[in-house]
């Protein structure tokens, strides 16, 4: 089968390599559609090589079965969680693979086929396109249990600011404006900020010409907005959270930046303000996410700007580094 392997400092190739086998427990997933994510950029930046087939948001047909698979039958759609644990730990037992000692990411999304454990499959309804399949595997999840973990609810009237609209901020606009909130973006490449307005944001500030935090607090009609969700990482992104936040607001940092003196202890406590961090989801949510999307129709096409296929991998990963662009996938028909 072809797929794509790094080769250190933002080198990558397309490779004939042998088609994975299913284990005990696992199944082999031909692939639909799988995209690119920005902790595949971490590792397709740095010089170390990376010689196996990389990619983690996976969606496709189960196509092959290992042994002692008791859950999924050969033609299941179905989506993958990226993490796998050791099946046994504690950890496990809560579905949340991420924690686990023994944890590896469930790689190989930039080929044709993909092993995984059944454990780590979930099913995609039939009224879900393979389209928004990547979104479940990683981006779009970990934009749902950041809202979730920030307490969002559904047709509750509330204001939202995303600092960052790479893939995580353009899903947690579209997640957001399913659930009826009020949605600000902001970012510094007008590309991005185009492709949120796309996806329903209600408003968008450029941060490299407008100051975000006025423009938030602005777009608030009071004091500040009741949630941040800061996916940027950035020093900038991070510093604007409090200051964007009415009262007893809520933030979440999605991003991972190397900052980590910007945010004031002091202005936390005297305006009784909430921060945690929030880094990917347990498997109960992914299925939970995946049936709330069946239930509304809500779907990620409007975030995805680019679509290769894997002949064209090189050109793929490029676009994607450079980052002026929403979502990036690859499709396998």
């Amino acid at each position: 089968m072809k797929g794509i392997v790094f080769l250190g400092n933002r080198q990558c190739a397309v490779k004939e390599v042998p088609t994975p086998e299913p284990g005990n427990g696992e199944v082999r997933i031909k692939m639909k559609v799988s995209g690119i994510c920005g902790s595949d950029l971490h590792v397709y930046r740095p010089p170390e090589p990376r010689d196996w087939v990389q990619g983690h948001e996976s969606s496709g047909i189960v196509e092959k079965l290992g042994p002692n698979v008791t859950n999924l039958k050969a033609g299941d759609r179905v989506t993958v969680h990226h993490h796998q644990g050791c099946g046994q730990c504690y950890y496990c037992s809560l579905g949340d693979f991420v924690w686990c000692p023994d944890d590896k990411v469930v790689s190989g999304a930039f080929g044709e086929y993909v092993v995984a454990n059944e454990r780590n499959c979930v099913v995609l309804p039939d009224q879900i396109d393979f389209i928004d399949g990547p979104f479940f595997a990683c981006v779009g999840t970990t934009a749902y249990a950041a809202l979730r973990r920030l307490g969002v609810e559904q047709y509750f009237p509330q204001t939202i600011a995303v600092y960052g609209l790479g893939p995580v901020g353009l899903s947690t606009v579209c997640i957001a404006k399913s659930m009826g909130a009020r949605v600000i973006g902001v970012d510094v490449m007008e590309e991005r900020i185009e492709v949120a307005e796309r996806c329903g944001a209600d408003a968008t500030v450029n941060a490299a010409t407008e100051d975000p935090v006025e423009a938030v607090v602005a777009f608030s009609g009071t004091e500040g907005v009741d949630y941040v969700v800061e996916t940027s990482g950035s020093a900038g992104g991070r510093s604007s959270i409090i200051p964007s936040l009415r009262r007893e607001g809520k933030a979440a940092l999605v991003g991972v930046g190397s900052d980590d003196k910007v945010i004031n202890p002091g202005d936390m406590v005297y305006r009784r303000i909430t921060l945690m961090g929030s880094v990917v989801f347990p498997i109960g949510w992914l299925k939970d996410f995946v049936r709330y999307c069946a239930e509304t129709g809500l779907t990620f096409a409007p975030a995805v700007t680019h679509h290769f296929r894997v002949d064209d991998g090189v050109e793929a990963l490029r676009v994607a580094d450079e980052a002026r662009c929403g979502k990036v996938v690859f499709d396998w028909d």
